[in-house]
């Protein structure tokens, strides 16, 4: 939105992410949610997506509200090494209860 082009490319990221886990799910036969599949992923989940959240509202008010350029495309970068950091601990996480039998 700081580029004021992304307007397109939201919904094309959506569908391909979509779309990839459908052909995945289609090829192999296999789904595991990894974010939802086990207690201790679940809670991490929900922790990830309250700071997600928060970023990306918080780059919205600055770039909006106080008219700081690229603060969504900061929040942005942010939301994306958070979604890598966590993705990291969600299979961590899943492994440990999937070995606890939980």
């Amino acid at each position: 939105m700081s580029l004021r082009m992304a307007s397109w490319a939201v919904p094309l990221f959506v569908g391909v992410m979509v779309g990839l886990g459908l052909a995945v799910r289609r090829a192999t036969g296999v789904s595991f949610e990894r974010y939802t599949a086990t207690p201790g992923a679940t809670r991490l989940f929900g922790i990830y997506v309250l700071a997600f959240l928060l970023v990306v509202v918080t780059g919205m008010g600055l770039e909006w509200g106080a008219g700081v350029r690229w603060a969504i495309a900061g929040a942005g970068l942010v939301a994306g090494v958070l979604t890598i950091v966590v993705g990291y601990r969600v299979d961590a996480a899943a492994r440990h209860d999937v070995r606890a039998g939980r």
